[in-house]
């Protein structure tokens, strides 16, 4: 949305809200789609990403009330003032190293993934995960790696061979494959 100041644009400030992504999320924390959520729903969720977040910050994050539906929810975040916000740069701190904050920790990528309800994430994964963000090897996973990977289209990755990447064995997994695991674990998460 834009406003006109002096007959120019001017941009709305903060960040913008889409609605069908907003359901999307919304959709996850209301777990069993009872058309809220809860201070219990959006706790349970968010100890998957970060077990140290208290009773005031769940309180703060629902707006100081018991539960909220998808509309209150939109209407929460549709009007923010956000600036200098980025999102995406704030779900890679998730995955961080806790020492160096500018590179993802893989083992806390599994460990996420594993609670997040997708089963038997393998070495190999993770291998993958890597190499569709353009990681070589010995290299670190940084922020751009971690754009590079949710710009990744599994339709054209096809199968990447790890032979090189392991120990002398031809491993060929297929990231399309993968991708499908995880979509069906956020699915059962979502369900």
């Amino acid at each position: 949305m834009s406003r006109h100041v002096h007959g120019k644009k001017k941009k709305k400030p903060g960040i913008n809200v889409d609605k069908e992504e907003l359901k999307q999320a919304f959709m996850f924390f209301d777990t069993t789609r009872k058309g809220y959520i809860t201070l219990h729903d959006l706790r349970t969720t968010l100890s998957v990403f970060n077990h140290n977040l208290g009773i005031d910050d769940l309180k703060f994050l629902m707006n100081n009330k018991k539960s909220l539906s998808e509309a209150d929810l939109y209407q929460m975040l549709a009007n923010n003032i956000l600036e200098d916000f980025n999102p995406v740069h704030e779900a890679f701190q998730v995955f961080a190293n806790d020492e160096k904050r500018s590179v993802m920790d893989m083992d806390k990528l599994m460990r996420i993934l594993t609670r997040l309800g997708i089963e038997n994430v393998t070495e190999d994964d993770i291998k993958i995960i890597r190499c569709m963000a353009g990681v070589a090897d010995g290299e670190e996973f940084s922020y751009e790696h971690f754009l590079k990977m949710l710009d990744a289209d599994p339709s054209r990755a096809g199968n990447i061979d790890l032979s090189a990447r392991t120990s002398g064995s031809s491993t060929h997994r297929s990231y399309g494959t993968l991708s499908s695991r995880l979509r069906r674990g956020m699915s059962r998460k979502m369900s």
